[in-house]
């Protein structure tokens, strides 16, 4: 407007919305389902319903700390036009499927550790410090775990699998400026960018029209196919409009190249999945094809031949062939061929040996079971299919020949990903084979469990070497 308000816009089904702010209350105005007020900015705002707060669904910032581990105070949306950021010429890193080379990666875990030496550590300031890694390591591409807004004080929720916003870059990494800016580095080193997103699920975030957002049982009650509740109706009209919006500001706004979908399989659920098919092709898309009640789809994800999908069954098939099970010969030249038993094209499999949950490499080969005590559940989360062989001795040990075994079997692990036929992904540490001292679902542990530890890269440069090579022998191959 010309007096430098601004228009908020709401939809949703109540018969009335006033529009809170710290400094007083606006009544909106409804037009077919849509609530709309005139405000000037900044301001912090929610949509007061009968008496309760819900921040807005849209909005792209909110008032949370921009400090690790802060109290909170009230969730509210926050209202500041921010500058139009320059790409110079960088807003996009498109590689072609052929030509990459993932690596999944934690915005925080990556420079966190001291050793990692940078001005900001455990931000996206930080990761642009570390740049020269990734490009001379000769990824292609970083697949970035959660970096929507979410609460790390509830449950020691680390991972960040578990948003409250679908717009907002999380504030303790940095601000929306600090994304774009790291964003526009990597494109200039040629890296794309690809954002594990969690469109499945919401974590403690009230939203008043549940029945237009959530997936929920017959008589009203929340379901759970994530694993964490709050299943989100990805096939409503309501919810589907808003995954599509969230990816279009992330890809539009934010540079962002890609999306690697965290239980994709639950946007088949409910009615037809029509938002998976009008999901931009032009971008990267990429499905975890199973979700935590049972629905798997290696193979047979819906999506067509625009989606990738995270190869699961290589992942099993090349951990029980290295460890030497019988009978595995045929399934393992299956799953080198790029899994002609599963997909039309090599290039629909992202292969991989290890991804943040599950053992690291360095634990495939030196344990035989989880131990995930420190998550303080029994040791009964995370799974127990690890398929992984100690090579001797539970645990870190000194034998030389326990080592020297572990070593060449690390090895073998790198050889079958970067030689198989497919799209690989490496986990980010396995280039220098960090351990987690068995744990392998530390999804809550903000220390060396999940830091990369930049001293043991340099005390580890054989297996870098290795690793970096194996590399650029694929690139060639491609």
């Amino acid at each position: 407007m010309s007096d430098g308000r601004a228009t908020l816009k709401f939809f949703s089904n109540a018969e009335k919305v006033d529009l809170y702010t710290p400094e007083g209350t606006l009544q909106m105005q409804q037009a077919n389902g849509i609530w709309s007020v005139d405000h000037k900015p900044p301001f912090d705002y929610a949509f007061k319903i009968e008496g309760s707060l819900y921040p807005d669904p849209y909005g792209f910032d909110l008032n949370t700390p921009t400090k690790w581990g802060a109290p909170r105070e009230q969730l509210l949306s926050r209202y500041a036009p921010t500058p139009q950021f320059d790409w110079e010429g960088f807003h996009h890193c498109k590689h072609e499927r052929k030509d990459l080379i993932i690596y999944e990666m934690h915005v925080r875990s990556f420079t966190q550790d001291p050793s990692a030496r940078v001005k900001n550590p455990g931000t996206f300031k930080g990761v642009i410090e570390k740049i020269d890694h990734l490009k001379n390591l000769g990824i292609t591409a970083v697949e970035l775990m959660p970096i929507f807004e979410f609460d790390e004080t509830d449950h020691n929720n680390y991972w960040g699998y578990s948003p409250i916003s679908f717009f907002t870059p999380m504030r303790r990494y940095g601000t929306k400026a600090d994304f774009q800016e790291m964003v526009k580095r990597l494109h200039m080193a040629d890296i794309s960018v690809i954002l594990d997103v969690v469109y499945n699920h919401v974590g403690n975030f009230p939203i008043y029209d549940r029945e237009e957002y959530f997936l929920t049982g017959p008589n009203g009650e929340h379901t759970n196919y994530s694993g964490c509740g709050n299943t989100l109706a990805c096939n409503k009209p309501r919810m589907g409009q808003l995954i599509l919006d969230s990816m279009h500001y992330w890809s539009h706004e934010m540079g962002v190249d890609g999306f690697r979908f965290d239980l994709a399989s639950i946007l088949t659920r409910g009615k037809s999945p029509w938002v998976i098919k009008a999901m931009d092709d032009s971008l990267h898309l990429i499905a975890e094809p199973w979700d935590a009640a049972g629905l798997y789809q290696v193979g047979s994800f819906p999506g067509g031949e625009n989606w990738m999908e995270w190869n699961g069954k290589f992942r099993d098939t090349v951990r029980r062939y290295i460890r030497g099970e019988p009978g595995c010969d045929r399934f393992f030249q299956d799953a080198m061929e790029g899994s002609p038993s599963l997909y039309s094209s090599p290039l629909k499999s992202v292969n991989f040996i290890t991804a943040h949950d599950g053992f690291s490499l360095r634990d495939l080969v030196s344990y035989n079971q989880k131990h995930n005590e420190k998550n303080g559940e029994n040791n009964c989360d995370g799974s127990n299919e690890n398929y992984s062989d100690n090579c001797g001795f539970e645990g870190e040990s000194e034998d030389p020949k326990i080592l020297s075994k572990r070593n060449q079997r690390m090895k073998k692990f790198i050889d079958a990903l970067f030689q198989a036929k497919g799209i690989p992904m490496l986990t980010m540490g396995d280039e220098y084979g960090h351990s987690r001292q068995g744990n392998n679902n530390p999804w809550c542990q903000d220390n060396e469990l999940n830091w990369f530890n930049w001293d043991h890269l340099e005390q580890n440069q054989e297996l870098f070497e290795f690793v970096r090579t194996s590399i650029k022998n694929k690139k060639t191959l491609c």
